[in-house]
C-alpha cells in the first residue's frame, strides 16, 4: 500500500511540475521534500505548458496575418498610406507588431518541436526589445498627435529624449541577456540583472502610460477648445451625409461627432497599452518580491492570463488601425 501511495504521489507530483511556469520549474529543483509535498497540493495552472504554447502560437500567427496585410497594403500604395508623420508612425507600430509576431511564432514553433529551448537568451532579448520599441512608438504617436494640433517649440527635444531613452534601455537589455542566463525566456536569472530588468520595464511602462495619457488629454482638450472658439471649423470635417451646410445645428452635430471620434481614439490607444501589459508587469513584480513559487494563491493562473494578454497586442494594434484609419479600410475594399 505504501509503495502504491508513493507511486501515486510521484505521478501526481510529476503532473504538478509539468503545470508550472518555466521559472517555477527551474526553481522547483531547489525545494525540500516538504516543499515538494506542498507543491503537490498547490492550485493547478489554468493551462499546461503545451496548451499555453499552442495558444500563443495561434495568437502570433493571427498577428502575422493581420499586421502582414496592412504592411502589404502599405507597400502597394505608400503614397496614400504614408502621407503624414502620424501615418508613418502608425505603420511603424504595425510593422513592429509584424516583426514581433513573426519572431515569436517561429520561436514557439521551434519550442514545440524541441528545436529551441525556452531558456534561449537571444529569444528573450528579442521579445524585450520589441516590447520597449512598441512602448516608444506609442509614446511618439501620442506626442505627434498633440504636435499636429498645437505648435510646440520643444517638440524635437521631447522626441530626442524619448528615443535616447529607448536606445539606452535597448543597450541595457542586450547587456543583461548576454551576461545572465534566463530560466523562463522572459527575464534574466541573476539577481542584480533581474532587479534592473524589472525597474527598466516598469519604468518604460509607467513613462509610456503617463506620456500617452497626458498628451492625449491635452490633444482632446485643445481640439474641443478650438471647436468652441471657432464653430466654422466643423465644416472641414463634414461628410456627404451632412449636406455641407452652415446650419448651426448641423455644425454642432458635426462638432460633437468629431470630438467623440478624437476622444474614442485617445482612450482606445491609451487603454490598449495599459490593459494588455499591466497584468504581466504586476505578475513580474509579485514574482520578484515573493519568489517564483507562491503556493497559496492563483499566481500560476495569473501567469497564463498575463502572457496571453501581452501576445494579444499583435492582434489588437492592427485591428485598431483598421478601425480608425479610413485609408487602410479602403485599401482592402472591405469597409468604406
Amino acid at each position: 500500500m505504501s509503495n502504491a501511495t508513493s507511486a501515486a504521489e510521484a505521478a501526481a507530483l510529476s503532473a504538478a511540475l509539468q503545470s508550472l511556469t518555466p521559472a517555477q520549474q527551474a526553481e522547483a529543483v531547489t525545494l525540500s521534500g516538504a516543499q515538494l509535498l506542498e507543491l503537490l497540493h498547490a492550485p493547478a495552472r489554468l493551462l499546461t505548458n503545451g496548451q499555453l504554447l499552442t495558444i500563443l502560437l495561434y495568437l502570433y500567427a493571427i498577428g502575422v496575418f493581420l499586421c502582414g496585410a496592412i504592411v502589404l497594403a502599405t507597400l502597394i500604395d505608400p503614397k496614400r498610406l504614408l502621407r503624414t508623420t502620424t501615418d508613418r508612425l502608425t505603420m511603424g507600430l504595425v510593422s513592429t507588431c509584424f516583426v514581433w509576431a513573426v519572431g515569436r511564432a517561429v520561436i514557439h514553433a521551434l519550442e514545440g518541436v524541441d528545436q529551441l529551448s525556452f531558456q534561449n537568451q537571444g529569444a528573450a532579448a528579442f521579445s524585450n526589445i520589441m516590447i520597449l520599441l512598441l512602448f516608444a512608438l506609442n509614446s511618439h504617436l501620442a506626442m505627434e498627435r498633440y504636435f499636429q494640433v498645437m505648435e510646440q517649440p520643444y517638440g524635437r527635444h521631447f522626441l530626442a529624449l524619448l528615443w535616447s531613452f529607448f536606445g539606452l534601455t535597448t543597450a541595457i537589455v542586450l547587456w543583461m541577456f548576454s551576461s545572465s542566463p534566463t530560466s523562463d525566456g522572459i527575464k534574466p536569472d541573476n539577481s542584480p540583472h533581474q532587479a534592473i530588468w524589472l525597474a527598466l520595464l516598469c519604468g518604460h511602462y509607467l513613462t509610456t502610460s503617463i506620456v500617452m495619457t497626458w498628451f492625449y488629454v491635452r490633444t482632446y482638450r485643445y481640439s474641443a477648445k478650438q471647436f468652441a472658439e471657432n464653430p466654422d471649423l466643423a465644416t472641414f470635417f463634414m461628410k456627404d451625409k451632412d449636406g455641407y451646410t452652415d446650419d448651426p445645428e448641423v455644425l454642432e452635430l458635426v462638432r460633437l461627432r468629431v470630438e467623440r471620434e478624437i476622444l474614442t481614439k485617445c482612450v482606445a490607444l491609451s487603454a490598449t497599452v495599459m490593459v494588455l501589459y499591466a497584468p504581466f508587469l504586476t505578475y513580474q513584480i509579485q514574482s520578484y518580491v515573493v519568489g517564483p513559487i507562491p503556493f497559496f494563491d492563483m499566481t500560476a493562473v495569473y501567469y497564463d492570463i498575463s502572457v496571453i494578454l501581452v501576445a494579444l497586442d499583435v492582434i489588437v494594434t492592427p485591428l485598431l488601425v483598421f478601425f480608425f484609419k479610413r485609408e487602410v479600410r479602403e485599401a482592402f475594399m472591405f469597409w468604406k
